[in-house]
């Protein structure tokens, strides 16, 4: 695939183009999926194409793909992509003077114990009955159960005018549980997961009996809980639910192209904007990070970038266009799903730096309050403004953990909740994470517990 990409990078029409960037990919992911204990899709889904993407008269970007890889399909990309460029180049007026990359040849590889293409389907087959068995072990109450196995190995090469040479061979694994438990017609569901950029062995380090059955455990649990109240409340939030918050209500609005586009962080670097206790940063080099990436799709450097040190915003999330409109350097959050989309500005790993606090030490401080736990996802704006949804909760009185009660909806507006932030644990989780930003991603979060202010949506009373 080099040599075709080469052989596009030295033809006569790359001239026309002030950049060109060439990108080839072969994906191979496999996937698993169990429900109520039989396997209904065992699947191997192989991916591979290249793709041109030029930059025309300093103005305008053209783009084009396919899965065919001989040279001149690598020519008629090539082509493709310019005429495009130029066609838009006459409806735009401001110049693109992007920051120059450096040249240079890499080859580098995810680090691993077990490679995935080692494996075999029975291996695969055991880790989603072990999670399946898990499940069933907490008891007949246990109705309904999905487990899903996700492979995913990538070869990514990028070659740019630029005389850029990258070759990326990435490979991440991911193990997903979900489990509804019913009695006398209460429904309770729950869910977990994890994964990392590694091979197979995670499960030799993470048990999937043990996920299963910590599923399984808490929908039953929950059968018996009461809902919480509605209000506003002095909380602690576990990381399963930090990472969403993070990623969603935070994450988002610092990316370039939405803050400019008038965020929630729109035009306020320099500013105070959360608490003085959060510092949050996005990581690509983050060891068995599912966001784990060294050089993103541009050919920029994922290195880390400090995004708020101790309460005040100091940058966003850049691609080489944003970065060169804002004359700042890029930060290589230019990432694209596959060979057959653009980059456009993403998150890899985003974490929020541990505190001094311990969980006790946490709880110990709060009259009366709760203890949010889990994720069911939700929605959040450029603005900051979201709502989530929780799995379970625990009743905070008097600086103990009390009776458990059952999940529901936080919301509110991310910058106003991580201003209310009063404490942050010693100790920080990497969780695992997927995106839906017009193209899928699958990103990695680094979170901590927190304890700050947030509105609940419950239906129980006090």
């Amino acid at each position: 695939m080099i040599d075709v990409l080469e052989k596009g990078l030295i033809h006569k029409i790359s001239v026309q183009a002030n950049l060109v960037q060439l990108r080839g990919q072969i994906r191979k992911m496999i996937i698993c999926i169990m429900k109520n204990g039989e396997i209904t899709d065992f699947s191997k889904v192989i991916l591979n194409g290249i793709s041109s993407r030029v930059l025309v008269d300093n103005k305008s970007w053209g783009f084009s793909s396919t899965n065919q890889q001989r040279k001149e399909n690598v020519i008629s990309i090539l082509e493709d992509s310019i005429n495009l460029a130029r066609a838009a180049s006459t409806t735009k007026t401001q110049k693109i003077n992007l920051q120059s990359c450096k040249s240079m040849e890499v080859d580098i590889a995810t680090p691993m114990k077990k490679n995935i293409d080692n494996v075999s389907t029975e291996e695969i087959v055991n880790v989603v009955k072990e999670a399946n068995k898990g499940l069933m072990d907490a008891g007949d109450r246990v109705k309904s159960s999905e487990i899903t196995y996700i492979s995913i190995t990538d070869n990514k090469h990028f070659l740019s005018s630029e005389e850029v040479k990258i070759k990326q061979h990435y490979s991440r694994v991911m193990l997903y549980v979900n489990a509804i438990a019913r009695e006398n017609g209460t429904i309770c569901p729950a869910s977990e997961n994890y994964g990392h950029a590694g091979g197979f062995e995670l499960f030799a380090e993470k048990s999937p009996y043990d996920l299963g059955k910590q599923v399984g455990t808490k929908a039953v649990a929950l059968l018996k809980a009461k809902s919480p109240p509605s209000g506003k409340f002095r909380v602690i939030i576990h990381p399963t639910l930090c990472a969403t918050l993070l990623h969603e209500a935070l994450g988002h609005p610092l990316e370039a192209d939405l803050a400019m586009a008038g965020g929630g962080f729109s035009d306020r670097i320099g500013e105070l904007v959360s608490s003085k206790l959060a510092t949050i940063y996005d990581d690509g080099l983050v060891p068995n990070g599912l966001g784990y990436f060294t050089y993103d799709d541009e050919g920029i450097e994922c290195k880390r970038t400090v995004l708020i040190d101790k309460g005040i915003l100091k940058s966003y999330l850049h691609d080489r266009t944003s970065a060169a409109v804002s004359g700042v350097l890029p930060t290589g959050n230019g990432h694209a799903w596959d060979y057959s989309v653009e980059p456009l500005i993403r998150q890899t790993n985003i974490g929020l730096a541990p505190g001094d606090f311990t969980e006790e030490e946490m709880i110990e401080d709060i009259k009366s309050g709760y203890y949010l736990t889990g994720t069911f996802g939700g929605q959040a704006n450029i603005s900051g403004d979201f709502t989530f949804g929780f799995q379970n909760s625990f009743k905070i009185t008097n600086g103990k953990i009390g009776e458990e009660l059952r999940g529901a909806n936080v919301s509110g507006n991310a910058i106003e909740v991580f201003k209310s932030i009063d404490a942050i644990n010693k100790e920080d989780v990497l969780r695992p994470g997927a995106c839906g930003k017009f193209q899928f991603a699958i990103q990695g979060r680094i979170a901590p517990t927190i304890r700050c202010e947030i509105l609940v949506g419950g239906t129980g009373g006090k």
